[in-house]
């Protein structure tokens, strides 16, 4: 059965969009989606629309976690579910970096996907 979590990002949003986009993790990016901006760039994206808001909040960014119990999905189905996850709670106002990962490493092979999303609507 699949779980999510999400924490706040209050600080180095560039580094959770690098950690999230990293190509060692990610197929060499094959499972890395995006809504309103590029992969590549959402760190910055992200930036100018925190600057060129009007809303003071804390939070720059939401990392979302969502993790499948061993053989529950396959690649493309788990990173289909983060993808319509996102699309589905962020409504179209918040731009994000999705990307799947598969634990290949670890004993349990457990598979989740990623998400970071923008704290403010652009």
């Amino acid at each position: 059965m699949a779980y999510t979590k999400i924490h706040a990002i209050k600080a180095t949003v560039d580094k959770a969009i690098e950690y999230i986009c990293n190509p060692d993790k990610t197929d060499e990016q094959i499972y890395v989606s995006s809504y309103a901006c590029a992969p590549e760039t959402a760190a910055i994206d992200f930036k100018y629309t925190l600057d060129h808001c009007r809303e003071n909040s804390p939070n720059k960014a939401y990392h979302l976690i969502q993790a499948f119990a061993p053989g529950e999905v396959g690649y493309e189905e788990a990173h289909r579910i983060g993808k319509e996850l996102a699309d589905k709670v962020l409504e179209g106002k918040y731009s994000y970096v999705v990307r799947f990962l598969y634990y290949l490493y670890l004993p349990s092979n457990n598979s989740h996907t990623e998400k970071a999303s923008c704290a403010i609507s652009s």
